[in-house]
């Protein structure tokens, strides 16, 4: 019973330090919650536009970026 005791000690001793870690970044998503909605709703606008005044310019833009991300992926799966 006593190492069961301990065990839970350390759990809940690990598991506080998790959450007074954790409580700034949650403060700051707390505080800065909404410019990021924003932020992220107008990069969206902002993009669907650039996709519908360029869509020739977009779909290379994406094949690149796809190509490049597919050899990177083969690159670090090469190594491990």
């Amino acid at each position: 019973m006593e190492t069961l005791n301990k065990v839970t000690s350390r759990i809940h001793g690990a598991l506080n330090q998790v959450a007074d870690t954790a409580a700034p970044a949650a403060q700051w998503l707390e505080e800065h919650g909404e410019v990021l909605t924003v932020s992220g709703k107008e990069l969206l606008d902002r993009t669907r536009k650039y996709v519908l005044a360029n869509p020739l310019q977009s779909l290379g833009l994406a094949l690149t970026a796809g190509y490049l991300i597919s050899r990177f992926a083969a690159l670090v799966r090469g190594r491990a």
